[in-house]
């Protein structure tokens, strides 16, 4: 019994420690992104029109909601919100009127450069003293087993 307590609370502690790590990294993104009046799910956005622009991929607002993962409600919101500040521009699509072309202005690039460089120069200094590798390959791990987990879920 004592076993399997342990276990337990040995889990909870993996479960508490994930998620203050990932709060503590929320809050320090976001006041990072502050002085570039951006949300991490608008740089998020931001990011992904940038680089895949760069690949000449033509940028659609459903394209962005698969690559990010962000519900397209939503993305629709947060790139209405980036449009107003002047950081994208959206047209209608020339081959599909139903789809809306996305670009980063000159602006958008500008901001998404500056703050992406901010946001790796916090993580840096958060894990100078951190073995990455070794870190990296136990979440790739983990990611494998949410991922067989989950496919075992929802058959």
């Amino acid at each position: 019994m004592t076993e399997s307590y342990n276990q337990l609370e040995s889990l909870d502690s993996i479960d508490s420690l994930i998620w203050r790590i990932f709060k503590f990294r929320q809050r320090v993104n976001q006041k990072l992104l502050e002085e570039y009046g951006l949300t991490g799910s608008q740089l998020e956005l931001l990011g992904a029109i940038y680089h895949l622009s760069k690949r000449e991929i033509e940028v659609t607002q459903i394209l962005l909601s698969q690559k990010t993962g962000i519900d397209p409600m939503t993305t629709s919101t947060i790139l209405r919100n980036l449009q107003k500040k002047g950081l994208i521009n959206r047209r209608e699509s020339t081959t599909d009127t139903r789809a809306r072309i996305v670009e980063a202005t000159d602006a958008g690039s500008e901001i998404f450069e500056k703050a992406i460089i901010k946001i790796k120069e916090g993580r840096a200094l958060l894990f100078k003293n951190i073995d990455c590798e070794a870190l990296k390959i136990q979440l790739q791990m983990l990611l494998q087993e949410m991922n067989r987990l989950n496919k075992k879920i929802n058959s």
